[in-house]
């Protein structure tokens, strides 16, 4: 049996791994302490915080014939929030999701998509890797020297950045990767021993530096603890990512409160999370990076859109072509 090797383990690769798992054998390697990606939840006691992929949509068959299990098991529901749009701090559209195109979030956490998806693979946590060396196979070797060998192939689902870092230039695909450029971001995130007055769930701001605004725990299946997150504009991030966390975590719950018309420096928990690579800087492109002599190849939601739904669809188009050349 064919056996491989998938680094990183946000959607795009623990989808891989689902597609590929019957005719293959697969191990994940993850350097966080657990699977999630950027569907990732925080959780800072009695607080949680999705600080990642706010909600997705299904908005292909293919998509939505792999989440319909998901919603029979209940680890995902829709999101009917009462949603605006926000030229700054005054609201130019109100918008009911419950009237539009369903968005769905992992219940009771975003994270709890991925976790169970996972729940039967194989994933090594809590491993980096470094490095990667060819012979006869491939061998993958972490950050602490340790060394995974015998495999046939290596598909990475991680950042472009960290694909080139990786990979050898042998790659037939480096220079195409080298050159996508991503977009940073900032989640703030607050917690609150009394629910944020704001009569709305969820919104989407221009003319600031923040760009989305939630109540967490607004959404469905959350404990009662009111949580917010407030994301940064890019160009914000992209100016601002390399600076002292707390100047900027104390700078955007200024301009967050000033957006909502309330202090919210009252806040009992305050943290701040920096994306490096959030989002595509051109998010059109629809790109498969298989190259059958090295026996390398490249999967993530930079790679179809940049969605949630896209890192799924990435890891479809990426596990087809599997099928039609390797098995």
């Amino acid at each position: 049996m064919v056996k491989i090797a998938i680094i990183g383990s946000g959607l795009a690769g623990i989808s891989t791994a689902l597609l590929l798992n019957d005719q293959a054998e697969i191990t994940l390697f993850e350097k966080a302490r657990g699977v999630s990606g950027r569907m990732s939840t925080r959780m800072a006691d009695p607080y949680l915080f999705d600080h990642g992929a706010q909600y997705f949509t299904v908005r292909t068959d293919t998509f939505r014939s792999f989440v319909r299990p998901l919603l029979e098991a209940g680890v995902m529901a829709r999101w009917n929030a009462n949603y605006v749009e926000l030229d700054r701090n005054k609201i130019i559209k109100y918008i009911d999701w419950a009237k539009e195109e369903p968005r769905y979030v992992g219940v009771p956490r975003m994270n709890s998509i991925n976790k169970h998806l996972a729940r039967n693979l194989k994933v090594k946590v809590n491993t980096k890797i470094k490095r990667l060396e060819k012979g006869i196979s491939w061998s993958l070797v972490d950050d602490k020297g340790n060394k995974y060998s015998e495999y046939d192939w290596v598909i990475t689902a991680i950042p472009p950045l960290q694909v080139v870092e990786l990979l050898p230039d042998s790659f037939k695909y480096y220079d195409d990767i080298k050159n996508i450029e991503m977009y940073p971001s900032f989640s703030l995130m607050l917690g609150f021993e009394k629910e944020v007055k704001i009569n709305f769930d969820a919104a989407r701001i221009i003319n600031s530096d923040i760009s989305w605004v939630s109540i967490d725990s607004r959404k469905p299946f959350r404990n009662n603890y009111s949580a917010l997150i407030a994301q940064s504009s890019a160009e914000y991030a992209a100016q601002n990512i390399r600076e002292d966390k707390t100047h900027v975590m104390d700078y955007l719950i200024q301009e967050t409160s000033d957006v909502l018309s309330q202090d919210l420096k009252s806040a009992v928990h305050k943290n701040i999370h920096g994306w490096l690579y959030a989002n595509a800087v051109d998010q059109g492109k629809n790109v498969e990076f298989f190259d059958i002599d090295e026996k390398l190849a490249v999967c993530g939601d930079w790679c179809c859109g940049g969605r949630v739904e896209g890192a799924f669809l990435s890891a479809y188009n990426l596990a087809k072509i599997f099928r039609e050349n390797c098995f």
